[in-house]
């Protein structure tokens, strides 16, 4: 996978989260698998586009020895969701982290278990920054 991240529209997003999910496929597996949004559904050859322009912006790999091509992701999906969470965040935000999680933790229903889990960054944070190394237990959430 690569590590130069390329600018990836919501559409395209959409492909790429059916193939972080299903690993590889033909442009026949995304369209199958592609989420019902409540509307029509993309056109075979709308998808096809799509997932030509993708590899040619690096985001896929495709094989191209067997028919029908085959893609695979070819940059990391944490990458692009960062990159996009920090484009959202520069965007709606002013880059002010701390405001977009105080609208979520006010505004959005969080189970108890995402308020745990959202403690316990917290609290791995504040130890980090006092120069306390995480245990690997916070990191994943567990007390």
């Amino acid at each position: 996978m690569t590590d130069s991240t390329p600018h990836i529209t919501a559409a395209e997003l959409r492909i790429m989260k059916v193939l972080w999910d299903i690993g590889s496929g033909t442009v026949r597996h995304v369209l199958e698998a592609l989420p019902d949004d409540g509307g029509d559904p993309p056109a075979y050859t709308t998808v096809m586009t799509m997932m030509k322009q993708l590899a040619e912006k690096g985001a896929l790999a495709v094989d191209r020895t067997r028919q029908p091509f085959v893609y695979t992701p070819a940059v990391r999906k944490e990458r692009v969701l960062s990159q996009r969470l920090s484009q959202f965040l520069q965007t709606v935000f002013d880059g002010q982290a701390g405001d977009l999680v105080l609208h979520l933790v006010e505004d959005t229903d969080l189970s108890p278990e995402d308020l745990r889990r959202i403690e316990t960054k917290i609290r791995a944070r504040e130890h980090e920054d006092r120069g306390v190394p995480r245990r690997r237990e916070q990191e994943e959430g567990q007390p």
